[in-house]
């Protein structure tokens, strides 16, 4: 009996150690700065991020964590942590376009040049390469538009590490029988946990009212996010007010918009009034926003989304950025697609923005474009982004080191 009750305790033992084994320590990730990216918490000093079970458990200075938790440091250096980012808009189906069109020419240009092209030959390889670079590089998130492969992206992102929205973009007049069928490749992401199929309108000249209509209201019965670009340059401006550009006589020879009537408004008033603007709406661009079009962005509490270096590479301007700021309008960062940028990289985005504007932005508040925001507008929308976008308890173990030429941008500005 003695040595059956020893063999009971030694199996007891080895139980009890194979548990501890299968429950690891907490471990803590210790870095010079740490930019938890919380209400009211400022950027931290030699502090350490504590995760168990991929999930954060603690935040704090690392003294205070090395004394409270027992586990085995990683110590990151003199870096500065942060949380994983958020890509907000891109058009992966054309990231095979880097380089092959018409530069700073203005849109009339660019796009002649990108129709040239066969746009949406979707090259797999090259979008799984991407996303794993983006990956690599801390990115949490990425928000696709796509117009003609929604449902090879969807499965593609599905597939991925990344958290996404997987938007299918619709053009054109006419509204499907069945408006839910705008909703593309569910079945792509049905269990994987991180990320739905949604819609997203073109824009508002590209795409019919009654179709614009149609898509957000399949989005608003589904708790879905929506996406448009708006007022992204001065040709949708004069298209919809007037009737008349050198873009709509382009579209008008290849047989596009041959019987389209202008609304006579503008973009931003045009779109409040066709009901697209509401908490649950990214607008994309907003480069040739007045004041008062900020105000009504603002008042609607819609997302604005700006894809300044494609701007600049299409050469149709800029937002206005301290004004959106000033506004309080929540904002976030998105790349666009390699049709009209150099990558996907929402800290190279973040980096040329500060540049660009010096002095406008703390770092927090410019790290908050790639992070807090845009978990703020999709969080309530995607499963599981609420978990992301800060460092604090409960939150997703997902972290970036944020680059040299992010923090020199915020220096130099100072």
């Amino acid at each position: 009996m003695a040595m059956v009750a020893r063999r009971a305790q030694t199996l007891h033992a080895a139980r009890e150690n194979l548990n501890t084994k299968v429950r690891p320590m907490p471990e803590l990730f210790r870095a010079s700065k740490v930019a938890p990216m919380t209400p009211g918490w400022p950027l931290l000093e030699d502090a350490a991020v504590v995760v168990h079970d991929q999930a954060i458990l603690d935040v704090g200075s690392f003294d205070h964590m090395r004394r409270k938790y027992a586990g085995p440091v990683r110590d990151l250096g003199t870096v500065t942590l942060a949380p994983a980012v958020f890509n907000s808009h891109v058009h992966l189906e054309m990231t095979h376009l880097l380089g092959k069109t018409a530069p700073g020419q203005g849109f009339v240009p660019w796009i002649k040049s990108l129709l040239a092209l066969d746009a949406y030959a979707v090259d797999e390889p090259l979008v799984r390469a991407e996303l794993l670079r983006l990956e690599q590089k801390g990115c949490a998130f990425v928000a696709d538009i796509s117009t003609r492969n929604a449902p090879l992206l969807a499965e593609i992102l599905a597939s991925s590490g990344l958290f996404f929205s997987s938007f299918h973009e619709v053009l054109g007049n006419a509204v499907p029988a069945d408006p839910s069928t705008m909703v593309v490749g569910s079945d792509a992401v049905a269990g994987c946990g991180r990320g739905v199929c949604a819609v997203a309108g073109h824009a508002l000249y590209s795409t019919s009212p009654e179709l614009l209509g149609a898509s957000k209201a399949v989005s608003a019965a589904h708790g879905l996010p929506y996406s448009l670009h708006l007022a992204e340059h001065a040709d949708e401006d004069a298209i919809v007010l007037t009737g008349r550009s050198p873009f709509l006589d382009l579209l008008r020879e290849r047989g596009f918009l041959t019987e389209y009537n202008a609304p006579g408004k503008r973009p931003v008033p045009l779109a409040a009034e066709l009901g697209l603007l509401d908490a649950a709406t990214l607008c994309v661009h907003c480069v040739t926003v007045s004041d008062e079009d900020i105000s009504t962005l603002a008042t609607s509490r819609a997302s604005v989304c700006l894809c300044p270096r494609s701007n600049e590479y299409i050469g149709v301007g800029q937002a206005p950025l301290e004004k959106f700021l000033a506004a309080g309008v929540n904002l976030c960062l998105g790349t666009d697609g390699l049709c009209s940028n150099f990558d996907l990289d929402p800290y190279a985005e973040l980096s040329w923005l500060a540049q660009r504007y010096p002095g406008a932005m703390s770092l927090c508040q410019g790290l908050a474009l790639v992070t807090e925001n845009p978990a703020r507008f999709f969080g309530p929308l995607v499963p599981g982004v609420e978990k992301l976008g800060s460092l604090a308890p409960g939150q997703a173990a997902r972290f970036s080191v944020v680059p040299g030429s992010v923090l020199d941008a915020f220096i130099d500005a100072e």
